[in-house]
């Protein structure tokens, strides 16, 4: 009798192992050079997780931040836009809340869904990427040739998939020691 309940006991917990392995999701962030297909970052993600791009403006030569935020569909949400000077090439009327704050006019409520964020890499408007909610900023211009397009994609895959892929991180970036969100 002890016999069984221990052998059903076992196949039960192989059962619940086996079903996360094969049908619990998982969101993973990927960021890949569209050109040669490389993937320089994938990481398991939680719904929530935020990052952001930020250029300068050509004409200003201002920073313009774009902050992006992942829901739990694995949808990448445009959340808001930061830049400071008004003029060419910058929003001039929107629907969204728009105020100023610390030097920057703040554009929020956007919530723009996207599959991915395609992002052309310009050396002159020297792009970063800003990652878990800007604590790592990573020089663009390191890892990209000028005019290379940059995807950050999400993919709500199996947790047996993102076991099989791995996770992979080749940037060396500045630790700012901050968060935006």
């Amino acid at each position: 009798m002890r016999k069984r309940v221990l052998a059903s006991l076992f196949f039960s917990g192989a059962v619940v192992i086996l079903y996360f392995l094969f049908f619990s999701p998982v969101l993973v962030l990927s960021v890949k050079n569209y050109k040669t297909d490389q993937i320089l970052y994938r990481q398991k993600i939680l719904a929530g997780y935020s990052f952001a791009t930020c250029i300068r403006h050509s004409v200003h030569l201002t920073p313009v931040y774009e902050f992006y935020r992942v829901d739990g569909s694995g949808s990448i949400l445009v959340v808001e836009t930061r830049l400071q000077d008004l003029g060419w090439g910058v929003p001039s009327t929107c629907d969204q809340t728009v105020h100023f704050e610390n030097g920057y006019m703040v554009i929020q409520g956007l919530n723009i869904p996207l599959d991915l964020v395609p992002f052309r890499i310009s050396y002159i408007a020297e792009p970063r990427l800003l990652l878990d909610g800007g604590r790592r900023e990573i020089d663009l211009k390191l890892y990209f040739d000028d005019m290379e397009r940059m995807d950050v994609l999400v993919e709500k895959i199996s947790y047996f998939q993102y076991l099989r892929r791995g996770e992979s991180d080749v940037f060396q970036e500045k630790k700012t020691g901050r968060a935006y969100s």
